[in-house]
């Protein structure tokens, strides 16, 4: 037997894990509930209860595949021809560079870096 208190109303009674367990994924206790260990005589948050952590897992699992199931991307598609847009006068595309990652091309970032330790040894 599982003696529960809710972030709101009345304290509960839930007869076994499985119980508790269904309740924690309706949604009628949240990460703020409190669950009463007896044997310390303490209420602790219902988070370190493994029905509880369970949940949160089936969670995280169910939310990664939702996830993994879109595309995430700030790129535009690559051009389907290997010719460069020629009304360009870079030859880049009209959507504007694309770098992919073990290109060669150096980042911004390196190139300021680069560019501040010239610096620092001219400077020394």
């Amino acid at each position: 037997m599982f003696l529960v208190e809710p972030e709101s109303g009345p304290r509960c009674h839930y007869a076994s894990s499985r119980a508790l367990g269904a309740a924690i994924r309706r949604g009628e206790l949240g990460p703020k509930a409190r669950i009463f260990h007896q044997a310390t005589s303490q209420w602790l948050p219902i988070t370190v209860h493994p029905e509880y952590r369970k949940a949160e897992s089936e969670w995280e699992q169910a939310n990664a595949r939702r996830m993994s199931g879109r595309q995430w991307t700030f790129l535009t598609a690559p051009p389907e021809t290997d010719t460069l847009d020629s009304a360009s006068p870079s030859g880049q595309t009209a959507a504007g560079p694309m770098l992919i990652p073990g290109d060669g091309e150096p980042t911004w970032l390196r190139s300021a870096f680069r560019h501040l330790l010239q610096l620092a040894r001219a400077g020394s």
